[in-house]
């Protein structure tokens, strides 16, 4: 690697990519995780975090051009991205990628569309800066995980940053050493500690993943600068945030678009609004529920059986809220095994205490078993075994969960996700204009146009 400019040949890669360069696959499943993202960034638009960051936008008086999802506000860019990925992500229902062990859309597409409603660029437009900012997003982790994520950085704000300037360049049309200041600035502002899972911090990473971007690629236009060789360089990026050799800058740029990673390996919808790693262990607790021979009432003892890292992620085992309990591979399991379903209503506070979960939370306990998966970047395998009163023991075992790309949600599920997240929030007449526009987003005039459907007047 020495010698290769690495910061200068990802920048050359979002300069000259064009949408046209990606095929109509990869577009049709970039319309897919979009229209999930602004269903789950709606139903989050609700939710504590997000509207404490509303009201802060309000009480700052802090106006703009740009749409915050779910409510009647506009801002400037920089804060409507930080308050629609904090929405996006604080139910921890967004799509979520396998290699990064974290969320590339809610750091990327808040950026690209407050940029893109900012700029009023048409839907190809937006598009095109979106898929680009994933694939960089995710790609950094093809060179720099495990490491990096096992020191306990969330790569969806340390990846996420990254990707999110390369959104927000492109539709800005910045290039040499702008782009690369841009890059700069994003690595600069790069954070996110896994300790904060569980807590209203984690959503926010989200939202400065995404924020970070649009500051960026803002300054750079501006003429600010920064390190041109901030990936590479001895105090960059790299060897920061995973320690000199341990990682592979070429690995990352070989896998630039090659294949876009919305192709492969691609990108998981969630079916359930919990932590990713906790989905296969939830999958297999739901089989069990729906084994005949299962009775709640009945059960003395479970076992999760989770490899290392998912132990690592799953940190709650004793959780007392919602959001405690979307990282707690005991509440995850209790809540499938007494309501045999796991929805957004699972993770409310009193749910969460209500004595039947606290009761077989209690009789949940941990297994900790090799990760049997094909590579690192395994959420699964994970099973499950209950064990009855009178001595019966039920056992599921799930590699993929559903929603992953091997295990696909059906597109009624994917439209039946969406108008629960958005029912309640929105006007019917807004969603259905919603997903009709989503529907054709590449052939829209001007984004605005969209984003018209998730402001309320």
């Amino acid at each position: 690697m020495e010698g290769r400019k690495i910061t200068a040949e990802l920048a050359d890669f979002i300069e000259r990519t064009q949408i046209s360069d990606m095929g109509n696959s990869v577009v049709q499943k970039a319309k897919v995780l979009m229209t999930d993202f602004l269903g789950v960034a709606t139903a989050g638009a609700k939710e504590e975090p997000a509207r404490i960051i509303q009201d802060l936008i309000k009480g700052q008086g802090i106006n703009g051009r740009t749409t915050v999802i779910g409510s009647g506000l506009q801002s400037h860019p920089t804060w409507t991205s930080l308050a629609n990925g904090i929405s996006g992500h604080t139910l921890d229902f967004d799509d979520v990628s396998q290699p990064m062990y974290g969320h590339p859309t809610v750091a990327v597409l808040p950026a690209a569309l407050a940029m893109g409603e900012l700029l009023k660029v048409d839907g190809l437009k937006l598009m095109e800066s979106y898929i680009i900012g994933l694939d960089v997003t995710v790609t950094l982790s093809y060179g720099m995980n495990p490491v990096h994520y096992q020191r306990g950085w969330h790569s969806t704000c340390t990846f996420g940053s990254i990707g999110s300037a390369a959104a927000s360049s492109k539709l800005l049309g910045l290039k040499g050493e702008k782009l690369r200041s841009a890059l700069a600035l994003a690595a600069s502002q790069a954070a996110g500690l896994q300790q904060n899972f569980g807590t209203m911090i984690k959503p926010f990473h989200a939202g400065r993943a995404a924020e970070n971007g649009v500051m960026a690629a803002l300054l750079a236009e501006k003429g600010w600068t920064g390190d041109q060789n901030i990936l590479e360089a001895p105090l960059g990026y790299f060897n920061l945030f995973c320690g000199p050799g341990n990682y592979d800058a070429e690995k990352i740029i070989d896998k630039l678009g090659n294949p876009f990673d919305i192709e492969s390996p691609g990108i998981i919808l969630k079916k359930f609004p919990s932590c990713a790693f906790s989905h296969p262990v939830v999958d297999a607790a739901l089989l069990i529920a729906q084994n005949p021979k299962y009775d709640s009432t009945e059960v003395d003892r479970v076992e999760g059986h989770i490899h290392e890292l998912a132990n690592q992620i799953l940190i709650h085992r004793d959780p007392k809220t919602g959001l405690e309990a979307k990282f707690s591979m005991e509440a995850c399991v209790a809540l499938a095994l007494v309501d045999g379903r796991v929805t957004m209503k699972s993770f409310i506070d009193d749910k969460v205490l209500s004595k039947d979960v606290q009761d077989m939370v209690a009789r949940v306990h941990r297994k900790i078993v090799q990760n049997t998966g094909k590579g690192p970047n395994e959420f699964g395998p994970a099973t499950v075994k209950v064990f009855l009163k009178g001595g019966e023991v039920l056992e599921a075992t799930v590699g993929k969960a559903r929603g992953s790309p091997e295990n696909r949600m059906s597109q009624q599920e994917i439209q039946e996700k969406y108008m629960e997240c958005c029912t309640g929030v929105l006007p019917q007449k807004s969603i259905e204009k919603s997903l009709s526009l989503l529907e054709k987003v590449e052939k829209l005039e001007s984004v605005c146009e969209l984003m018209k459907c998730f402001h309320l007047r």
